[in-house]
């Protein structure tokens, strides 16, 4: 039996925190670049749906597929192509 203390993990530094926020950063950015082009994209497919299938078998998949488009044009609303290049 030993009588040693836990180890807590060390405190973050503040290089630590700027690391995490980069990267916090980056992953927001890619998320919003990939709902924006979804918006941009999911209307082709509707479109498509609607000229080739008997869509009104599936009404809640159409409900649902352009909710999605909704859903991704909110959250790519702040996205600007090309604008994190230098």
């Amino acid at each position: 039996m030993s009588s040693a203390t836990p180890s807590r993990p060390a405190p973050l530094t503040a290089d630590d925190r700027s690391a995490l926020a980069a990267w916090t950063d980056r992953i927001v950015a890619g998320v919003r670049a990939t709902a924006f082009w979804s918006a941009a994209v999911l209307p082709l497919a509707v479109i498509l749906a609607i000229v080739s299938a008997p869509v009104g078998q599936y009404p809640a998949v159409l409900s649902g597929v352009l909710a999605l488009n909704v859903i991704c044009a909110v959250v790519g609303h702040e996205h600007t192509p090309g604008g994190g290049r230098s």
